[in-house]
């Protein structure tokens, strides 16, 4: 009896202990940790796999384990904001005098989060992210990055090996940066042409049209001529043109009369044949992915690659980490505005830029899993 009695009440006071979890789980909200950690495929070498593998889409509305680069004094920087589809992303803010510091020779304020340091050196990375310019966003006249892949060295007087850039009004986006040099020296012109890679496109209309190319140990390379009634690629008023490689048309222009090298393939074409030449401007309101490849070696197998949606628009390949002097601190992954400061004082505007789905991962085919 006595039994019987006991198996009742624990009966009873389990489904009570049940009724309980289930009033406290649906009584309040549970958040959901965005962050995941993302196996390493087995058919990726293990010793050049990156350092970083995780994603992150902000769902959570928490980036604990990603680092601020500088909060900055009370600007508030960091606000996360819901699209009509439920979706979270990170909006990011870059105002006057936020983290206000000494850069490139001047002064610059950025907004930033990033990965922290971790040793890079002949490892394979391969990151990516979301973004989108509001409708309302507004151009400055003068630099801007969206992202940086910098090794980092104590003192560090050199550009991030990987960039991303808008110029002049955002008529200009200029991507590359430094596989070399000595970090503790501002950059001579001798520097420069050894250790700067760059690809320039400039705006015409709705597009940006390829037009600079610099590789290692090299100058720059003009891939188009300037003539408009010729319609050549890369075109503008204030740059002149040697050679044309393609037409807004992609097809290659100098089989045709009356160019400089006509009939004649100009050498350094071949080199950026796989590059995409006319690429969309960014539309105001619209997401944009880049997915970015790099690998940090002292030999010719490293190499930068950046895609815009799907597109390739660099492809540098060659010896990537060429640094004598400093103390390598590692290398940081930056999503986030960094920009030079009005050099009137004024101050320029608010910029506000949308992030969401960064990833940092070992292989390509892991990263198109996620941002495709």
């Amino acid at each position: 009896m006595y039994l019987f009695v006991l198996k009742i009440f624990l009966y009873s006071l389990a489904m009570r202990i049940v009724l309980l979890l289930v009033f406290l789980i649906f009584s309040f909200p549970i958040t959901a940790y965005s962050w995941e950690k993302v196996p390493v495929p087995d058919y990726v070498d293990k010793k050049t796999k990156s350092p970083w593998n995780f994603y992150e889409n902000f769902e959570s509305k928490s980036f604990k384990k990603l680092k601020i680069n500088n909060k900055g004094s009370g600007k508030k920087p960091f606000k996360f904001e819901q699209d009509k589809d439920g979706n979270t992303f990170l909006a990011i803010t870059v105002k006057d005098k936020s983290n206000k510091d000494m850069g490139s020779g001047g002064v610059t304020e950025r907004a930033e989060l990033g990965t922290g340091y971790k040793n890079t050196k002949n490892k394979e990375v391969w990151y990516g992210f979301k973004i989108r310019f509001p409708k309302d966003f507004i151009h400055i006249d003068d630099r801007l990055l969206i992202t940086q892949f910098k090794n980092q060295f104590d003192p560090m007087k050199k550009s991030p090996l990987l960039g991303i850039r808008f110029y002049k009004n955002g008529n200009i986006l200029d991507i590359g940066g430094d596989t070399g040099g000595n970090p503790a020296k501002w950059y001579n012109k001798k520097e420069h042409k050894k250790h700067a890679i760059r690809s320039k496109y400039f705006k015409n209309n709705d597009s940006w049209i390829l037009n600079k190319i610099k590789e290692r140990e090299s100058d720059y390379e003009d891939v188009s001529l300037c003539s408009n009634k010729n319609n050549c690629s890369g075109c503008s008023d204030y740059e002149t043109r040697k050679i044309c490689c393609y037409g807004v048309d992609g097809k290659p222009l100098w089989k045709k009369k009356g160019y400089l090298n006509s009939g004649e393939k100009p050498s350094f074409c071949k080199e950026i044949q796989k590059i995409k030449k006319q690429i969309k401007v960014n539309e105001l309101g619209k997401w944009i992915t880049f997915k970015i490849g790099i690998k940090n070696s002292k030999q010719n197998d490293g190499y930068v690659k950046v895609y815009k949606n799907d597109e390739l628009i660099m492809n540098y390949s060659g010896i990537s980490y060429d640094w004598k002097g400093g103390q390598y601190k590692g290398t940081d992954i930056r999503i986030g505005p960094y920009r030079d400061s009005d050099p009137n004082r004024e101050g320029y505007p608010d910029q506000t830029i949308h992030y969401d789905d960064f990833i940092v991962v070992s292989d390509k085919k892991t990263l198109d899993k996620y941002l495709d």
